[in-house]
């Protein structure tokens, strides 16, 4: 071979050597680099898609606690791994990626049944290192190769800079995409089949399909036509028909309705066992239930569906807050037409509120999410007669502070879900809001969960009575006698307080006794309606002045830190409340 021929043959050599496509027609690169991109977008948009799909199970914070940094580790895995891997992976790995997208239905479907046994901590890990993470790190591999067809040269970078430019503009487009679509994807869930949970997957299957069109995807065809017949987590009617059928016969439960919307996966699930029972779920959480009326229950004197929660009857009591002695008025019948008004903030299957307007009380309901106005009214009798506010609650209560204020005597505070709060609304300027809000001698009852040895329970009570002059904390249900070592006391508590104390107090929040026409024909509120001493809890209030931590806007990450642990605990509960099986056939 001539000294000529050996020189023809370095640039190929070099190409082969560097993986660096060289001098290819712009066209070419432009092409290259827009598939990468929108190989790059699909990933992104996939990382909270497989939240999505984990949260009816775990929950969305237990979800997420090893998705963030495993994402960054594959994602990066993938980028530096690239040259050590080019023997062993196949030149076009792209075609593989719908592959692995369209079988990750049907692998969640096969391994959540077995949720308990892969445990909270590390379970939705292990789901999505068979269903997302593969996705991740094909799509990374194979943008990053699409993109060497880019030279830098021209552009004089330094050697170092030059090789890490790419890789970090990559990542920086993943990461970037995935929270958008996080934070886009609540506005438009639930609005059609694709736009769901198992929707979204398929259509970034097809997505990857269309990108890298290859007969490997025939290698998907038994999992699509799984997803479309035999899973019954896909939205459709046929899909609805296998859930309940799967339930009537496993746990001896129906599924009346679901719907995905705005806070999650919203369902009403109904116990068909003699003492039955109708129960309202987002997600790994429950809004509230009813026993049903039975030829069971109806001997032994329930003539009307009762509350199976007691702190929601207890939210009540903020009507038998007694007022001061200067302005007290005798209770009137249930019914009789008044001038007082009330406020509740989340609405859940609409029990405290249902009360308010049978006593005749104007009731306003704030709630962010729509499909839980339209269940509580369609499957819990929600009363008709109030007014309905759609919206987040810190921006109506932020305006409605400042156009009307002192426009409520009542105020319930009900926002609890999943192991964690709405931190905005635990806030010194939404509670600042709720006092505005009120009348003088106006009342609230705000229903917090949680350990009371925690930091952030700590936290939210001090806020609280940071505003407001006295409150009484008291419990849905006595402390168990015993902890077992490790075992956190996680209880539902509700926070009375009024807004002026008249100097009194703690002796500013007293209950009347309750009369027949409180009780509205019902035994949870003959039970569970008047606060109980013995179920009250001494805790004891630290002023700012004296170094207590209260919580603003500016400080709800203090807050966040502690979602983990309440989620975690709330999860396990959620599993003796329910049998797992009813949680994982969602």
């Amino acid at each position: 071979m001539s000294s000529r021929q050996k020189t023809q043959k370095k640039p190929k050599a070099a190409k082969e050597a560097g993986g660096k496509a060289q001098h290819l027609p712009t066209s070419t690169v432009f092409k290259n680099v827009g598939r990468a991109a929108a190989l790059l977008l699909v990933a992104g948009i996939a990382s909270p898609v497989s939240q999505l799909n984990l949260s009816p199970v775990y929950g969305s914070i237990p979800a997420s606690l090893h998705h963030q940094r495993t994402m960054t580790f594959t994602a990066v895995a993938a980028l530096i791994g690239r040259r050590g891997l080019k023997s062993y992976m196949s030149a076009n790995v792209a075609q593989y990626i719908a592959v692995v997208a369209y079988w990750a239905p049907v692998v969640q479907f096969l391994l959540f049944p077995y949720s308990g046994k892969l445990g909270i901590e590390y379970g939705p890990l292990f789901i999505e290192a068979l269903t997302y993470f593969p996705l991740l790190f094909l799509s990374v591999y194979a943008a990053a190769e699409f993109l060497d067809s880019v030279d830098l040269s021209q552009f004089n970078l330094p050697p170092t800079l030059n090789e890490i430019v790419i890789p970090t503009a990559s990542y920086f487009t993943l990461s970037t995409v995935a929270k958008l679509s996080s934070a886009l994807i609540p506005g438009f869930i639930g609005t059609s089949i694709y736009f769901t949970r198992v929707g979204l997957q398929m259509l970034l299957a097809s997505a990857s399909a269309f990108l890298s069109p290859s007969r490997v995807i025939l290698l998907a065809f038994p999992a699509i036509l799984h997803t479309l017949w035999a899973n019954p987590h896909h939205p459709s009617a046929h899909g609805f028909q296998l859930a309940n059928s799967t339930l009537a016969s496993t746990q001896n439960f129906t599924l009346l309705a679901r719907q995905e919307s705005i806070t999650g996966y919203v369902s009403v699930i109904e116990n068909d066992a003699e003492n039955a029972f109708r129960l309202l779920r987002c997600d790994h959480s429950l809004l509230g239930g009813e026993w049903l009326v039975t030829p069971s229950a109806y001997s032994k004197g329930q003539r009307n569906r009762e509350s199976i929660f007691a702190v929601f009857v207890l939210l009540e009591a903020v009507r038998l807050i007694e007022p001061p002695p200067s302005t007290s008025v005798p209770a009137l019948p249930a019914g009789t037409p008044n001038s007082d008004s009330a406020l509740v903030i989340g609405l859940g299957i609409g029990t405290a509120p249902n009360a308010m307007i049978a006593h005749g009380i104007n009731t306003t309901i704030v709630e962010l999410d729509p499909v839980v106005h339209h269940y509580a009214t369609k499957y819990f009798d929600l009363s008709p007669d109030h007014t309905a506010v759609i919206d987040d609650a810190t921006s109506y209560v932020a305006q409605k502070s400042q156009t009307n204020p002192a426009s409520f005597d009542y105020i319930i505070h009900d926002v609890f879900t999943g192991g964690a709060e709405p931190v905005y609304l635990f806030t010194t300027e939404f509670m600042q809001g709720l006092y505005t809000l009120m009348r003088d001698d106006g009342v609230v009852a705000i229903n917090y969960a949680g350990d009371l040895t925690l930091g952030s329970t700590r936290l939210v009570l001090n806020t609280i009575h940071a505003i407001f002059p006295a409150c009484r904390l008291f419990r849905d249900a006595p402390a168990p006698e015993v902890l077992k070592e490790g075992e956190a006391d996680f209880i539902n508590m509700v926070i009375f307080c009024v807004k002026n104390d008249h100097g009194r107090g703690k002796a500013a929040v007293q209950f009347r006794d309750t009369v027949q026409s409180d009780l509205l024909g019902s035994i949870a509120r003959q039970n569970f309606l008047k606060p109980q001493e013995s179920l009250e809890v001494q805790y004891e209030y630290v002023s700012k002045e004296n170094g207590g931590r209260v919580m603003g806007n500016a400080d709800v990450g203090e807050l966040e830190k502690f979602h983990k642990e309440g989620a975690v605990s709330h999860w396990k509960i959620m599993r003796t409340v329910l049998p797992e099986g009813v949680w994982e056939m969602w």
